[in-house]
């Protein structure tokens, strides 16, 4: 049972990612996440561990074998998976200076103030300028007239 819900986690995990690096090759990344992230709680789920771990080492784990899906599509696509289960997180995007007139940007995926996916490791070397919530859910209240 286990290496069919394994199995099930990798194939979403591979599709989702997929559409995310194909959407972001024609479109802007608000665009991608307005598409693909639903809005969800703000309540961390800090019992879902094993949730975040799975889909986080899914994602990293199909992610080297998809073209150019960098930092930014990994994060979108697993944030998109984890708010499908009601799970939010931040996707936090940060720049540094490479070089003379050279800037380069990283994105990283954080769930309950930890790190949850940071595909290169470096985070620690980029300033972060850019945070990306999942969108709370609103409820409407029933009002009676």
């Amino acid at each position: 049972m286990r290496r069919i819900r394994w199995a099930g986690i990798y194939v979403l995990c591979c599709i989702v990612t997929l559409v995310a690096r194909v959407a972001l090759s024609v479109t802007k990344y608000q665009r991608v996440r307005v598409w693909l992230v639903k809005p969800c709680d703000s309540d961390p789920q800090v019992t879902r561990v094993q949730t975040v771990g799975r889909v986080s080492s899914g994602i990293y784990s199909v992610a080297r074998f998809l073209p150019d899906a960098n930092c930014l599509t990994q994060c979108i696509a697993a944030q998109a998976i984890l708010s499908w289960k009601g799970i939010p997180t931040t996707i936090s995007i940060g720049v540094k200076k490479a070089g003379e007139g050279d800037i380069r940007a990283h994105a990283w995926l954080m769930w309950n103030d930890e790190l949850a996916l940071d595909s290169s490791h470096e985070r620690v070397d980029f300033t972060k300028v850019l945070e990306l919530p999942t969108e709370p859910l609103v409820v409407a209240s029933a009002t009676n007239s």
